[in-house]
């Protein structure tokens, strides 16, 4: 793997954990799927869960600022 692909991963990586926090801030529970799970990188819901949510996270590598 050259270190192109190996931090285009690693961004998208650390942008579901980003996601994931923020939405773990005001309370909601959010869980990271495997990485081969087809359109979905977190499954969120609230404290009760009686609702989720299925987010697909896109992030963006490249430029000066990286990720």
């Amino acid at each position: 793997m050259n270190n192109a692909k190996l931090s285009a991963t690693l961004c998208g990586v650390s942008g579901e954990y980003f996601v994931a926090a923020e939405l773990s801030r005001p309370g909601y529970i959010a869980s990271l799927t495997r990485r081969n799970t087809r359109g979905l990188d977190i499954l969120a819901s609230n404290a009760d869960a009686p609702k989720s949510v299925d987010i697909q996270v896109k992030t963006a590598h490249g430029g000066r600022t990286g990720c």
